[in-house]
């Protein structure tokens, strides 16, 4: 279910509970509470699920631009690594333009990467260019990369995020925090219904 359904089904059962005359206001809180931490569990999920699909597409784009598949063999590994380590310490852009056209000429795809990776990271745009005629569909990834949200937890759309997926307290319990309510959630619903109304 999306956002709104999970909302919707949510608020079909709060008026069901609200309009049912057989329970007390306690077993009506309990069950209130269990439709709220429902709902709360799974727009939660739903949310952690739409992080997840982000930031796999972030990767997946940034493995076609950098050319960083998931190689797991050693020569592969070392390799990468002591390209990483020669990049880092490329401090200009000019020396990391000339670097990169040493290891385009050389056929060193995984150095040419590595000042790839580099002048992204310091943003030197010329070097990136350069880079990026060499890699077809570079500048689509990139700028499909560079569309997709900022889910870090201090970001305004992880924040507005956030907040889209809080399913509203019911009105019975509106005066109980939320660990009050998932206390209710916790009570057994049988006891709760045998209640005088």
């Amino acid at each position: 279910m999306d956002r709104e359904q999970i909302l919707t089904a949510y608020n079909r059962q709060l008026e069901s509970i609200d309009s049912n005359r057989t329970y007390s206001d306690h077993a009506k809180r309990v069950m209130a509470a269990k439709a709220y931490t429902a709902a709360q569990d799974a727009l939660e999920n739903l949310r952690q699920q739409e992080i997840k699909a982000v930031n796999d597409r972030r990767e997946s784009l940034h493995r076609k631009m950098f050319g960083r598949e998931n190689v797991a063999d050693a020569q592969t590994v070392i390799a990468r690594r002591d390209a990483n380590d020669r990049a880092a310490q490329l401090d200009n852009p000019r020396l990391a333009s000339e670097q990169l056209q040493t290891a385009l000429r050389q056929g060193d795809t995984t150095m040419a990467q590595a000042i790839a990776q580099r002048a992204a990271d310091w943003g030197w745009s010329d070097v990136l260019d350069a880079y990026a005629e060499t890699r077809p569909g570079f500048r689509e990834a990139a700028e499909e990369f560079n569309t997709l949200p900022d889910t870090s937890g201090s970001s305004d759309w992880s924040i507005h995020h956030s907040f889209a997926h809080v399913a509203p307290l019911p009105s019975i319990c509106g005066h109980l925090s939320e660990a009050q309510v998932r206390g209710y959630a916790a009570e057994d619903l049988d006891g709760a219904q045998g209640d005088a109304a």
